[in-house]
């Protein structure tokens, strides 16, 4: 029997590296944040093992906006584990408590490619779980390099869920929301909480976003643990991008706590009763959404159907976002020869 613990957002504030000039000045500016994260912490964990702390996506350094994929790597990227990661899972292990976040990442195994990385850190201080996402705009995603990929760590590593005495747990950062596939792997691989570092709107439900955490949750029967930066300091981006609002939401799409608006807050603290949904997955009927799915009359779709190419980086690194955007002007095309989109006649 798993005994209900506690989900905590860490909405902290994102201060960029964008306006660093080298390393030294970033990594300066990153180890200030974790400062104050691990201060924060410090005031929150319960320091029993049954506390889950998770702060946003890309909170330590913002995103890349001018820089190139090697400029950013050289500047902003750390290996997972690593001197950064070693300060939250010193702290982890102090506060006998769970710290999931986001970071972009480089790997000696990858070179010259940087990946956008959510992580789990237990409460020995190990790294349990890192997911790098797939879908993405700003860094090259796994699918750029998928058979290689996919050789090296399987769907397991690809989509990876760990089974730890507070359920099976799983991590997809930011606009990840948006795509129904994304949690649906992790619910397919046995989630049962899905955790969701993000830096998004938090207020308005631009592109039906907050829509999408209650429906990503309640589709899949699953938790949802939503952590949103409370605005991006020192960079071209408008402090109000991201609001804050972070939420934690139950199998059936309610909301169980919102912090309500922007500023650093831990008020979204909720219980998470994993025995209860098991339960709930195991009573047949209609309330049952996965019980109801027919998974085989939507394959053969699926398998016929391909826009965005994939390995467009298997052979030589992403240079910079441009070829990303060239990349989807090929899957726009790909969209319109199936019919599902319409572009204008060119004419002479």
């Amino acid at each position: 029997m798993i005994q209900p613990w506690t989900a905590t957002c860490m909405q902290v504030y994102c201060h960029t590296v964008n306006s660093a000039t080298n390393r030294e000045e970033a990594m300066a500016i990153v180890n200030k944040s974790l400062d104050r994260w691990i201060t924060l912490a410090m005031g929150t964990a319960r320091g029993d093992g049954s506390h889950l702390l998770l702060y946003p996506e890309f909170a330590l350094t913002g995103f890349p906006l001018l820089e190139s994929a090697e400029e950013w790597i050289e500047k902003a990227c750390i290996e997972i584990p690593g001197p950064e990661t070693g300060r939250l899972q010193k702290a982890a292990q102090d506060l006998k408590c769970y710290i999931g976040a986001n970071s972009y990442e480089k790997d000696p195994e990858w070179p010259d490619r940087y990946f956008n990385c959510s992580y789990l850190i237990d409460p020995s201080g190990d790294v349990i779980l890192k997911y790098r996402r797939i879908n993405t705009v700003h860094t090259a995603s796994p699918h750029d390099f998928m058979d290689a990929y996919l050789d090296k760590y399987g769907l397991e590593g690809t989509f990876p869920v760990s089974e730890t005495p507070l359920g099976n747990i799983a991590m997809m950062p930011c606009g990840e929301i948006m795509y129904p596939e994304s949690a649906r792997m992790f619910m397919f691989r046995g989630a049962e909480v899905l955790l969701h570092p993000t830096s998004d709107h938090g207020a308005a439900d631009k592109w039906a976003w907050e829509s999408a955490k209650k429906v990503r949750a309640s589709e899949n029967m699953m938790y949802l643990v939503s952590t949103n930066a409370t605005g991006q300091i020192g960079t071209f981006i408008p402090e109000g991008q991201t609001l804050g609002n972070s939420k934690i939401i139950d199998y059936h799409g309610r909301v169980l706590e919102n912090v309500g608006g922007p500023g650093e807050s831990t008020v979204a603290s909720a219980t998470i009763d994993v025995e209860a949904l098991r339960r709930e997955r195991r009573i047949p009927g209609a309330g049952n959404r996965l019980l109801r799915q027919r998974i085989e009359m939507y394959r053969p779709l699926y398998n016929q159907t391909s826009f965005y190419p994939p390995n467009q980086f298997a052979d030589a690194p992403m240079d910079s976002k441009q070829r990303i955007m060239e990349i989807q002007q090929e899957a726009l095309g790909n969209m319109a020869e199936a019919g599902i989109v319409n572009l204008p006649e060119v004419t002479e």
